[in-house]
């Protein structure tokens, strides 16, 4: 079943074409990654995926939404999103497993009323992922690898249908970003797995248990399918526009080193 598809779609603001043309599918349970350099397109992508922007043209569906067919708003209850626009808003005093409880809210505080049956929900999702030692702790206290993690988890409190995380390891040391994406794999083993969009600009990022890859450059779509028939030095060097040596980090991993 697909959860996304795009059919054509372009999207054009204050007359500048954003996003040419895109011709994409998602299906349920896949976890792609979203390669692009800086000012590609993808964040617009992301707008667009969570009805903040509307294609100006093309056939564009998400989550069973028809954009330009009724009130699509409620696509965004289905999306869990991990930012730093949330982080900011998280009070410094709270303790983690309430921070992941506010995701139930799709708030920043918790303004409704809660029980130990909900914190316990809380705290189950951040064992699932990793973030057991967290537990009891204030977010103030924490590292930026260990506030993320909260943020996954938080996103994830809705069993969204999908979870879309935005350049998630930006500013974390070596450490603390090899860390977090191992946390990410454990997404999928989760009993009701979404469909993971994982947006980078850095290819090593991407792990064993992404299945695809779209290549973003200038709004444009250059590649996408499985993840191993994107990892090539053909085509990266045609999406670069340059040649490019894939440099193994492990069994499944690769560095992307340009050949100067």
């Amino acid at each position: 079943m697909a959860v996304i598809s795009l059919e054509n779609v372009s999207l054009k603001r204050q007359g500048k074409l954003l996003l040419n043309n895109l011709n994409w599918q998602v299906e349920k349970g896949e976890m792609w990654a979203i390669l692009g350099l800086n000012g590609s397109g993808k964040s617009t992508l992301l707008k667009m995926i969570m009805a903040e922007y509307f294609p100006t043209s093309g056939k564009m569906d998400v989550l069973g939404y028809r954009f330009g067919q009724g009130d699509i708003t409620g696509v965004r209850t289905k999306i869990g999103v991990v930012g730093s626009f949330i982080s900011e808003r998280i009070a410094g005093n709270m303790l983690a497993e309430k921070v992941v409880l506010t995701g139930k809210y799709k708030s920043s505080i918790l303004y409704k009323a809660y029980d130990e049956s909900d914190l316990e929900e809380a705290r189950q999702m951040l064992i699932a992922l990793g973030g057991e030692h967290l537990l009891g702790r204030i977010y103030a206290s924490l590292s930026q690898g260990e506030k993320q993690l909260l943020l996954i988890a938080r996103s994830l409190m809705e069993n969204p249908d999908m979870i879309i995380l935005d350049e998630a390891t930006t500013g974390l040391d070596l450490f603390a970003r090899e860390k977090l994406l191992h946390q990410v794999e454990r997404i999928a083993d989760l009993p009701h797995a979404p469909t993971v969009l994982y947006v980078t600009h850095h290819a090593e990022e991407i792990t064993a248990k992404m299945t695809h890859i779209l290549l973003l450059r200038e709004g444009a779509i250059i590649a996408k399918g499985k993840k191993e028939d994107i990892l090539t030095p053909q085509v990266l060097a045609d999406f670069y526009q340059s040649p490019v040596k894939l440099i193994p980090l492990d069994d499944t991993r690769f560095f992307i080193k340009p050949v100067l």
